[in-house]
């Protein structure tokens, strides 16, 4: 990965600690999602909440880039996320601490992961077209809570789990704490107006004008 210019040393310092105790601590999806982040040239960026409007993002760093790639090479899934940014909001990791650092790079990665697997599906589809990677706003959401409840759970110290039933992604019953599908399908529904059977968003693709192959 390859931190964005300009990004102060307290930042830069709190992400790298977050990602390597993803790693110590993460189960084996988290880790893989952030040995793709750390070994390929993802870029990493820190900015102002005002700017980000949330405490995290993840998007396709240059369209136009990624479309001439995807039309004239086979990308792999290293080289495709290569093609993807997240950025985290400077307050996340001012008011959240490592937490909110962590938590935001365990969702914002899981989409960043999706994305690149998506890219290097449309690269690919003239040989494999069977093999495309669409998902739907929807999905990705979908995977991005489900991946961060379970990392809530494996962590599982009380700040980690009120976290998780505050935001409706885990849930208790007689003293134990699990990942809620009800609760998640809960929140999409609140948060981001989106359902199974609604509406689910556009797909990759549609969402940053991608073409495939």
């Amino acid at each position: 990965m390859k931190f964005d210019k300009g990004i102060a040393k307290k930042y830069r310092k709190s992400i790298e600690d977050a990602f390597q105790t993803i790693l110590d601590k993460g189960n084996d999806s988290h880790k893989r999602v952030m040995k793709l982040i750390i070994d390929s040239k993802m870029t990493i960026c820190c900015f102002p909440v005002s700017k980000v409007n949330a405490s995290g993002i993840t998007g396709v760093t240059n369209p136009h880039r990624t479309n001439e790639r995807i039309m004239s090479e086979r990308l792999s899934l290293l080289e495709a996320a290569g093609e993807v940014f997240i950025t985290i909001a400077q307050e996340t990791i001012d008011t959240g601490g490592q937490q909110g650092c962590e938590g935001t790079f365990v969702h914002e990665g899981r989409h960043a992961f999706d994305f690149a697997q998506a890219i290097s599906s449309f690269s690919d589809t003239d040989i494999n077209p069977l093999s495309i990677f669409n998902p739907t706003r929807y999905e990705l959401e979908w995977e991005a809570h489900i991946t961060s409840g379970d990392y809530l759970l494996r962590i599982g110290t009380d700040s980690y789990i009120k976290e998780g039933l505050d935001l409706m992604i885990l849930g208790e019953k007689n003293g134990n704490f699990f990942v809620s599908e009800d609760g998640i399908k809960r929140r999409l529904l609140q948060s981001y107006n989106m359902s199974e059977d609604g509406n689910r968003g556009e797909p990759v693709n549609e969402m940053f004008g991608l073409k495939i192959k």
